[in-house]
């Protein structure tokens, strides 16, 4: 070996270094050796951040593969995503649009309402046009013919029309509402069948805050192209893109095929003494949630003075909170019961409903929106699983079909009074007296349905649609 040759100590033995100091790294500062560490540490970050999106989608792509889920589920989902987009960002600014074009909210409430009728008066030939002509004709229809509705609801001025057309819309929109369960029922098989309906449902409540947040700066973007593009100008423009989204889910759906469907059973609405109880608590209740939730944006716009781009976001976040309660209900549920659970959430909402009256300041009242918005939505899975536990499979069909007309009847007469109220007493007293129902709506519901314990199923349903 050449002696010139030099030799590696071995690991762990000290470092002597040689007189004429060649070895620079002796010389670095305290502070050049930590400037070293991180920006080793800032290097392999980079590295990690660089190669999570694809390790993720590898992840996801192999957990999805385990739940064998078919191309027109996909296809399917699509079309759901067209779909609720969409409307997310055509209900958030419609309400805005007809303030800008000199609507008091007297008339918003009308135009509610007037949907909202529509929505029961569409059931029964929703059902029977999915009979007569199959699943992919109804839902081709129905979002063609709804696309073409919201489009006109963007166009038309005048007072009559525009609640005619509000009511069409709702009609024709109950054939997805109709439609819905049983294409993800055809589309996957009884094992993936759960997880297919959590996907679909859980993901239209998520794509809320993607809605909330291209919502509020679209108008923003469109008034950037020319002076020409007024505030109105640009609003309008956005109801429309959102109506051609709309139409983008007959292109999925187009695609699918379906089974034909069995003979139809015999309907008939129950008569179980449960729902004799059930549905006059539900009945009030949803008068309390009616009366604000259609003027949410509203509010914000006219009693707070927030533009569109802010109240976008607060939308996008309440979304947020509502999929993080769907997803603490179930505990809430088990720890305290159906009953007293979903008491408990009617009073938080309540409650925040009243500090909604109270508040001034935009970003009080935007937290507390939120915290709104979540204990509703944490209420909802208890109510629909406290409906089907206490009636028999063959109940549950007609059972849900009353709880439904109920609750669009309520939230129509709620849209509509409050609506009238809200020009002529101001947002301080409606929401006052709103918080108010909600409370003696959670008394009834404990009066009613909380004498007797009850069971509480394992799976709890998600919220359905925008």
């Amino acid at each position: 070996m050449n002696e010139n040759a030099k030799i590696s100590p071995p690991v762990g033995a000290p470092c002597i270094h040689n007189a004429t100091g060649d070895d620079r790294t002796s010389q670095r500062s305290p502070l050049r050796k930590r400037a070293g560490h991180l920006a080793y540490i800032v290097s392999r970050a980079a590295y990690q951040v660089r190669h999570l999106p694809p390790t993720l989608w590898n992840d996801v792509r192999l957990w999805l593969a385990t739940k064998n889920i078919s191309r027109g589920f996909w296809a399917f989902f699509a079309a759901a995503f067209f779909l609720d987009l969409g409307l997310y960002i055509f209900f958030l600014l419609y309400n805005l649009f007809l303030l800008d074009r000199g609507f008091k909210e007297s008339f918003l409430g009308l135009v509610t309402s007037a949907s909202a009728i529509g929505s029961v008066a569409g059931t029964i030939p929703a059902g029977m046009l999915a009979r007569r002509f199959g699943l992919r004709k109804a839902l081709l229809l129905c979002l063609t013919v709804v696309s073409l509705i919201f489009a006109l609801r963007a166009v038309v001025g005048g007072e009559a029309p525009l609640l005619a057309l509000s009511f069409l819309g709702g009609a024709v929109f109950t054939i997805w509402a109709v439609c819905i369960s049983p294409a993800i029922a055809q589309l996957t098989s009884p094992q993936n069948r759960s997880f297919g309906f959590s996907l679909i449902f859980s993901s239209g409540i998520a794509i809320g805050v993607l809605g909330g947040q291209i919502g509020g700066h679209l108008p923003g973007w469109l008034a950037q192209i020319g002076p020409s593009v007024s505030t109105v100008r640009a609003k309008q423009l956005s109801l429309l893109i959102a109506c051609g989204m709309v139409a983008l889910a007959t292109w999925p759906i187009a695609r699918l095929r379906f089974a034909s469907a069995p003979a139809p059973e015999r309907k008939f609405y129950p008569r179980n003494p449960f729902l004799l109880r059930y549905l006059p608590a539900i009945a009030l209740w949803s008068l309390a949630v009616g009366a604000f939730a259609p003027f949410f944006n509203v509010y914000f716009s006219q009693h707070l003075r927030m533009p569109v781009k802010q109240i976008g976001t607060v939308f996008s976040v309440s979304q947020l909170s509502q999929v993080l309660a769907i997803l603490a209900a179930p505990v809430i549920f088990r720890k305290f019961g159906l009953v007293t659970g979903i008491v408990y959430t009617q009073i938080a909402s309540a409650l925040a409903l009243g500090c909604l009256a109270a508040v001034t300041r935009v970003p009080t009242a935007s937290v507390i929106f939120i915290g709104y918005t979540a204990f509703q939505w944490m209420s909802e899975p208890g109510m629909y699983t406290l409906l089907m536990n206490q009636v028999t499979a063959s109940e549950q069909t007609g059972a849900s079909a009353l709880n439904v007309l109920v609750v669009n009847l309520s939230q129509a007469i709620a849209a509509m009074a409050a609506g009238a109220s809200f020009a002529r007493f101001g947002y301080l007293v409606v929401l006052s007296v709103t918080a108010g129902v909600g409370l003696v709506a959670a008394g009834l519901f404990r009066f009613l349905l909380g004498r007797d314990p009850l069971p509480v199923s394992q799976g709890l349903p998600e919220r359905v649609g925008p």
